[in-house]
């Protein structure tokens, strides 16, 4: 939690360094995000493709196939 005195002096100062608080504050939030984000993020796990036969030839009618769905 922010002192009173602190909040104090912040009301009182200009404008130019009030901004620069934000700014500064900002800078340090942006950093605290990539941070965040870049820990969290989950590794690239390559895959393969494997082919598999159905025994014949199988047309997929897209739109058949969503309105049974109901999409």
């Amino acid at each position: 939690m922010i002192n009173q005195e602190t909040v104090k002096q912040i009301q009182h100062a200009s404008i130019a360094e009030r901004i620069q608080m934000i700014e500064l504050i900002l800078q340090s939030l942006k950093h605290d995000i990539t941070a965040e984000t870049m820990s969290g993020k989950p590794q690239f796990k390559p895959f393969k493709v494997r082919k598999f036969n159905l025994g014949e030839h199988v047309d997929v009618d897209r739109d058949a196939m969503y309105t049974e769905r109901s999409f």
